[in-house]
């Protein structure tokens, strides 16, 4: 998503009501902190660190918000000498298109969106890099971010706002897809957990992990039916691929809860028939699905993105063969266990686990800044036509402090 308005001054749109120092210097603050965040994102094609980008929002959210607040509290004076006109580019649809919006929440709702965007970034990062527990901590930041914009934010605009039209926003600014990728987060954030589970010395918890991984599951068909039932509009403007990939991974985390769950009653329980059926069971259903409804993995094909995965995919499905050949020869020569047709429906999990909450967030309330109408002895201040070359000063300082 992109700040695509570069040309906003705060100074000479609230020249007239802004003349406190304390309304000046929150003003100022808008600015500047307005372009480093336009700077950070407008990068061409060089991505900035998410790090920034989420540094340079939470910095910009503070006095846009201190700004709304001051316009709530006093409506009489809230009047600009210029039209200040929000233009955002989508980050979540196919492809891009340029919302506007004269309405400062509107501005504030799309900084908190892009905070929650560029932390499940950092997440991502940290999950490349194999920090497991600090991914896991972003996600869950994340979705609380979004989890606030979904429950308390849009609701109030528009409660004060009325109806709006479906198109008129960015993806990111809609009440439905925010609830939707906070259950999102929460399942990337559950499977940051297993990972930091797996990692560690010794035998897992078969048992905890199978439970575990049925909730990463659960978690990603209620996102998906979500965006189906509430957002259906905005599903058709996403990448159709990104879509594959969340059945890809609703289908492999499911095997992965039957292979756990087998790995449980074969070491723990010394079932070793049932745990050869469990195993039987997560190989199957790691098969390339016959057509799109069947169950199954997506096909992948030569310019799908799943291509990336599809060595270690296969690594997965050679793995559980291998487990369950030495399983089936030990069960013939040792144990003797009659292997079930068809697994029993109470050693089948019912339901999953899902451990991951959103981390709780919320805009602390500013003290309101001062809007106050000039009288006739005291004119408003011009213009600040030294604006622009102070901007570029902060921002330097800004982008050299990084």
């Amino acid at each position: 998503m992109t700040a695509k308005s570069k040309k906003i001054n705060f100074l000479n749109a609230f020249r007239t009501v802004g003349s406190h120092p304390s309304t000046q210097s929150v003003l100022k603050t808008a600015n500047s902190t307005r372009d480093y965040l336009y700077k950070s994102l407008d990068t061409g094609k060089k991505d900035a660190p998410h790090k920034t980008i989420v540094s340079a929002a939470q910095k910009y959210i503070t006095p846009i918000h201190q700004l709304l607040v001051a316009c709530r509290v006093q409506p009489e004076n809230a009047r600009l000498d210029e039209r200040l006109v929000f233009e955002w580019s989508t980050g979540i649809e196919d492809k891009e298109r340029s919302f506007q919006s004269e309405a400062i929440m509107y501005e504030l709702v799309m900084a908190i969106a892009t905070e929650a965007m560029a932390t499940a970034g950092v997440g991502t990062d940290e999950c490349t890099n194999g920090e497991f527990a600090a991914a896991c901590r972003c996600f869950k930041k994340a979705s609380g971010i979004f989890d606030y914009l979904s429950s308390t934010q849009l609701p109030q605009w528009l409660s004060k706002g009325g109806k709006i039209d479906n198109d008129a926003l960015p993806a990111e600014a809609k009440v439905a897809v925010c609830e939707a990728f906070k259950v999102l987060m929460c399942g990337i954030a559950q499977q940051m957990a297993v990972a930091t589970l797996l990692m560690k010395d010794g035998t897992p918890n078969w048992s905890l992990l199978a439970k575990l991984s049925l909730g990463i599951s659960e978690q990603f068909k209620e996102f998906v039916s979500i965006m189906r039932s509430k957002a259906s509009f905005t599903k058709t403007r996403i990448d159709p691929e990104f879509f594959t990939l969340m059945t890809f991974q609703i289908e492999l985390q499911h095997s992965l809860s039957f292979y756990f769950h087998a790995r449980h009653f074969w070491e723990k329980e010394l079932e070793y028939g049932l745990g050869i059926a469990m195993m039987n069971k997560a190989i199957s259903m790691t098969k390339t699905r016959d057509t799109p409804t069947s169950r199954g993995l997506p096909e992948i094909k030569s310019k799908s993105p799943l291509k990336s995965v599809e060595k270690d995919l296969n690594g997965v499905k050679s793995h559980m063969r291998i487990v369950l050949q030495a399983w089936e020869k030990d069960n013939s020569i040792v144990y003797f266990d009659k292997v079930p047709l068809d697994l029993p429906r109470d050693k089948v999990l019912s339901e999953g686990t899902q451990m991951m909450k959103p981390d709780p967030y919320e805009l602390d309330v500013p003290e309101p800044v001062a809007l106050i109408m000039p009288d006739s002895d005291n004119p408003p201040p011009p213009p600040n036509t030294n604006d622009d070359a102070e901007l570029a000063r902060q921002l330097q300082e800004q982008l050299n402090a990084e």
